[in-house]
């Protein structure tokens, strides 16, 4: 069942950071018209998706992004944004509750304004970022924090657990960076090793664990990692939860010029909404076979294939092929398989 759909409803952004899926920029591109926009949500209520994510590029950039929210909050969506903070400030907020906006999703990678700042190529973003985390608390709007988890911030992730709690955050999301867009010309430079990644967010959930919610990101390895090394905190925190891989099977991204893609992160044309509806897309053979995850190499054969099922955007990435194996996963060394 399709629960959460991201739509990228444009590509514009002043922001220069390194680990960009999308490549975004501050030119314009060929984005989708208001009418289109409205169009696609159309298409995104009828197969009864429950979230909508306004992502871009930087969605405040759009001037019709409040009756964006407006109409698909109209449908029945709940909706969310995603955005750096930079163009938030106390009119932003009202207008975007007043639409009807109940989630946002705020980016920061450090409790260091300076490492945040130099990281998004922007000076003053991080106050600019807490302003708008505090913004939004104070309306009543859910927030999540974004982490992107790098070499340079590996030591700072309790830190930013201690912050997101002080701020009344909801939710911290710990971000392992995929190499897709900008990102994967500075993957090597800026990733760590699964491992590291693994061990972190472990410490990270279970530092957190009781004053928010923490969940790793694009690392759907940490499932089984969890399960293996605490199940006491799995079994309490995956119930009513999809975790491993969730691209095309609960999650599907909306490109700004109608593509639809698994997820953000994957480079893999399903469909165009534009001239297809979004039900007959997710009955396409790929999506059937994300969907059942019916995968291929080490991936096919793992005891834990169904809490994780892999990264298929790094699959793509390494072997071109979204249902093969994902080859920077260890969790293979503490499963069993059988042929």
């Amino acid at each position: 069942m399709l629960v959460l759909t991201s739509f990228g409803v444009t590509n514009r952004c002043v922001l220069k950071c390194p680990h960009c899926y999308r490549n975004s920029s501050h030119l314009s591109t060929d984005e989708l018209s208001h009418d289109d926009c409205i169009k696609i949500i159309d298409k995104i209520a009828s197969v009864g998706t429950r979230l909508l994510v306004f992502s871009g590029g930087e969605p405040l950039l759009r001037k019709d992004i409040y009756d964006l929210v407006s109409y698909a909050s109209s449908r029945g969506l709940s909706c969310a944004i995603a955005t750096s903070g930079l163009l938030v400030d106390e009119d932003v907020v009202n207008k975007l509750v007043e639409s009807g906006l109940k989630f946002v999703a705020i980016s920061l990678d450090s409790t260091r304004p300076e490492v945040h700042d130099s990281f998004r190529g922007v000076r003053g973003l991080w106050e600019r970022a807490i302003k708008a985390i505090k913004l939004f608390v104070d309306h009543g709007v859910t927030v999540q924090v974004n982490f992107t988890l790098c070499k340079f911030n590996r030591d700072d992730v309790l830190n930013m657990v201690d912050l997101c709690d002080k701020l009344d955050v909801d939710h911290l999301h710990i971000f392992h960076i995929v190499p897709t867009g900008r990102a994967s010309r500075s993957y090597e430079d800026l990733k760590l090793d699964m491992r590291d990644v693994l061990e972190i967010c472990l410490r990270a959930v279970e530092y957190g664990y009781g004053r928010l919610n923490v969940k790793p990101t694009c690392v759907p390895q940490f499932w089984p990692f969890l399960k293996i090394n605490r199940p006491d905190i799995y079994e309490k925190i995956v119930k009513g939860r999809a975790i491993g891989c969730i691209a095309a099977r609960s999650y599907i991204y909306v490109s700004p010029r109608g593509e639809v893609y698994p997820c953000p992160y994957l480079p893999y044309v399903i469909g165009d909404l534009k001239k297809n509806s979004l039900r007959s897309l997710l009955e396409s053979n790929i999506v059937k076979r994300l969907s059942s995850r019916d995968l291929k190499g080490s991936c096919s054969r793992c005891m834990f294939k169904d809490i994780c099922g892999g990264c298929r955007a790094r699959a793509y990435f390494y072997k071109s092929d979204v249902l093969e194996e994902d080859p920077e996963c260890i969790i293979c060394s503490l499963a069993s398989y059988s042929n």
